[in-house]
């Protein structure tokens, strides 16, 4: 490691280590945010109007196939192909408090609202258990909301976990002025998801990923995902797509005849480590490869609304299928048990979900994939016939 390295490292270390004195010094406890509340107990005292949306279910059923029976089985999580799903909700907070870089929302005496991260990801937010800020900008106007987390750089957890929450709020203001508090210097796909998918008479204003402010009235939309779990009501998925397909100038219905492998050879994880090999096979059965990065938010739309087959490994690059209609997907993981993320979110979109799933422990460790396997997938789980002969 050279010096420079060295000095960096060194000065993480010192850095955390000073984070943990700070974090756990009772002397400091009035200036932190470190109590929570949930929205739906806080009713009549930081919280108003709630609006519940879609009632708590209990044992909704994934409704899988044969085939997705044997993912089930060694899946991490939903063994049963059933789950519960909550309240799900928008409330409004008055006098609130929002951290823009990651949608933290705060009552007005600091209390941070854990359904504003879905709570386990509280773990991952810096802001959390760390100071409050001394001069907070205080916002006119509104109303305002929020649907950034600490996952939104993930482009999967963008679409599904950040985006739908605006159909809540569509749903619960019908026709009403909202403004959403939105991170500045989105990535160029960020941006134009956000805008191609915007309610009417929404409107976005952009701030410092950093900065914290008050708002008079902040309209608050629970998470209509869940952890590892993207099946979301009906109409979600639709309102999305239609908004996108008609702001973009693309035809309104989905036209599968497009085979396609993702390929994450861009990404910095969990690459497919013998993927020409695989791409040549799959190219047999008339796949095509392509690389997400390199093409226009419109032209990425556009292809997977003519999806009919996608294969690719585990990973944020499923996020597109949410434009495809009832399609098959065939998913490589390299770890088990596998996450259920792709297996819910194609449920969710009614798509059928195959897998290949190889014997690594780390999920974002780089992998390869049982070629036999594969074909053996394809052809007897999927009933396709090679159009290229080896």
């Amino acid at each position: 490691m050279s010096m420079t390295g060295k000095i960096k490292r060194l000065k993480q270390l010192l850095f955390r280590q000073y984070e943990q004195v700070v974090r756990k010094a009772p002397v400091l406890s009035p200036l932190r945010v470190d109590q929570t509340v949930e929205a739906e107990k806080e009713v009549g005292r930081s919280i108003e109007n709630l609006q519940i949306l879609w009632p708590a279910e209990e044992n909704i059923s994934l409704e899988p196939t044969e085939n997705e029976r044997k993912f089930l089985k060694i899946s991490k999580y939903f063994n049963e192909g059933v789950y519960c799903r909550p309240n799900i909700f928008v409330c409004e907070v008055p006098q609130a408090y929002c951290y823009i870089g990651t949608g933290l929302v705060c009552t007005r005496d600091f209390k941070a609202i854990s359904d504003s991260q879905m709570e386990y990801r509280l773990a991952y937010n810096q802001n959390f258990n760390w100071f409050k800020p001394l001069r907070p900008q205080r916002l006119k106007g509104g109303p305002y909301a929020t649907i950034n987390n600490v996952f939104s750089y993930c482009w999967q957890h963008w679409l599904v976990d950040c985006l739908t929450r605006m159909y809540s709020l569509s749903r619960a203001y019908p026709g009403r002025r909202i403004v959403l508090l939105t991170p500045s210097g989105l990535k160029r796909d960020w941006y134009e998801s956000l805008t191609a998918a915007l309610p009417p008479r929404f409107e976005v204003q952009y701030l410092p990923q950093a900065a914290w402010v008050q708002v008079d009235r902040m309209l608050l939309p629970s998470y209509v995902s869940a952890r590892a779990n993207q099946h979301l009501p009906p109409g979600y998925y639709d309102t999305m797509r239609k908004t996108t397909f008609e702001r973009l100038g693309l035809p309104p219905e989905t036209e599968p005849r497009e085979r396609l492998y993702i390929s994450r050879a861009l990404a910095p994880h969990r690459r497919i480590l013998n993927e020409d090999e695989l791409v040549r096979l799959l190219n047999r059965y008339g796949f095509k490869s392509i690389l997400p990065e390199k093409m226009a938010f419109k032209d990425q739309v556009d292809l997977f609304r003519r999806a009919e087959i996608i294969a690719g490994a585990y990973g944020s690059n499923w996020g597109n299928n949410i434009y495809s209609g009832r399609i098959k997907n065939l998913v490589f993981y390299g770890d088990r048990p596998p996450e259920t993320h792709v297996f819910t979110f194609s449920k969710g979109l009614g798509q059928e979900h195959f897998f290949v799933a190889s014997e690594g422990s780390q999920i974002y460790a780089d992998f390869n994939v049982d070629l036999a396997d594969v074909e053996r997938v394809l052809q007897d789980e999927m009933k396709l016939q090679p159009s290229v002969s080896a």
